[in-house]
């Protein structure tokens, strides 16, 4: 409630409804002057930040240090005195991957052209390509086609490093060492040098022989990506990597809902439950893990101040502390045994990882191609 002083009239401005109190019982509006001056909407906007930093931090604190106690809260219909789930998953969200992104995740620009390198760098590489190949060739998974292609490639290795002994001035001129004539998609027909005589050659086609709608849609970004980086598999994956990266808030968001889903069907039997109960409490789960994840950010980078080697430990204990916060969260809100928490958390790891190992694809897919 504001310091505001109220009307004497007891009509609401914004609705017509007669008020019974400070507030209107139809639209919630306070019956206050209209006319404020400059101090007191400086007041107000006060007001408001402080009010919500107030619900934060009281949220903040129940959701770290009672686990699933905000979520129970919630599911009784004590809501007032805390953030609304919604409002808390944006702002904590976006808050860890601002810092996320911003501090410890920055960009690496992908450049077309590699660091110099000197020769014996060179040499070095080429010699860890061929003992790959070589262990590559000997493997009985891999035949036919594939293996000739391989000991193409053994033999194009040895003729670079014939080169490079014999005039170690041709050391960035190694076509070895470049793309093996394929891209993150497969293997690309090397007739197509460019999109526009793939398109042309597609068009010259019947109708019957060309490449179907997928099929095209591959073939045409794989080759998009082989002439903006020169054919260079590496710098083609990295920057896949560093779409997918950014594309991990939005992969995080499809999640929630989905991960509500299996909590539904693992506790189905148990009909106090509405999946929109499930929802919100991974909504907390969700913000909860955002902050524990920061603050162990916070610890290593002090850590790194201090010229110490911690980042092993670090991520043994934040998971740690991650695994023992998702049990006693979810034994506080389902309020089921230790035995049968337990149980259900090893039955939820699986069918999560499940889960996220088929967003993953989806989301890695769709990086590739929008790159």
């Amino acid at each position: 409630m504001s310091h505001f002083p109220e009307r004497k009239e007891k009509v609401c401005l914004n609705c017509g409804a007669e008020t019974h109190g400070r507030f209107c019982h139809v639209c919630g509006q306070e019956n206050i002057e209209p006319k404020e001056s400059f101090w007191h909407l400086l007041t107000h906007f006060v007001y408001d930040i402080t009010h919500f930093d107030g619900k934060f931090f009281s949220t903040i604190k129940y959701l770290l240090f009672r686990p699933g106690f905000i979520s129970h809260e919630y599911l009784k219909g004590r809501r007032v005195a805390y953030l609304h789930p919604i409002r808390m998953y944006v702002f904590t969200s976006a808050f860890f991957f601002l810092i996320f992104f911003g501090f410890y995740q920055k960009d690496k620009s992908i450049v077309e052209k590699e660091e110099p390198r000197t020769a014996a760098q060179v040499m070095k590489k080429l010699e860890k390509q061929k003992k790959n190949l070589e262990r590559s060739v000997a493997d009985s998974f891999i035949a036919g086609i594939a293996k000739d292609q391989i000991k193409a490639r053994i033999a194009a290795t040895d003729s670079d490093i014939a080169r490079l002994r014999a005039d170690t001035s041709v050391k960035d001129n190694m076509p070895s060492l470049k793309s093996n004539g394929g891209t993150v998609f497969g293997p690309t027909d090397k007739k197509y040098k460019d999109l526009k005589s793939y398109d042309s050659v597609q068009k010259a086609l019947p109708a019957a022989q060309r490449d179907g709608f997928f099929y095209r849609r591959i073939s045409r970004q794989a080759i998009h990506l082989k002439e903006v980086y020169k054919g260079d598999t590496g710098a083609i994956i990295e920057a896949i990597g560093q779409k997918f990266m950014h594309l991990f808030p939005q992969m995080l968001f499809v999640s929630l809902p989905l991960y509500a889903l299996l909590l539904f069907l693992l506790y189905a039997r148990r009909d106090r439950y509405y999946y929109v109960n499930h929802v919100v409490y991974t909504i907390h789960l969700y913000c909860a893990t955002f902050i524990i994840l920061l603050l162990a950010m916070w610890i290593g980078s002090l850590f790194d101040l201090m010229h110490v080697d911690a980042d092993g430990w670090m991520s043994l204990i934040s998971s740690l502390v991650l695994l023992f916060y998702w049990y006693k969260a979810q034994r506080n809100f389902y309020e089921q045994s230790r035995l049968k928490t337990i149980l259900k958390c090893i039955l939820l790891f699986f069918m999560s990882l499940i889960m996220m190992v088929f967003i993953f694809a989806i989301f890695i897919a769709f990086s590739a191609m929008t790159i």
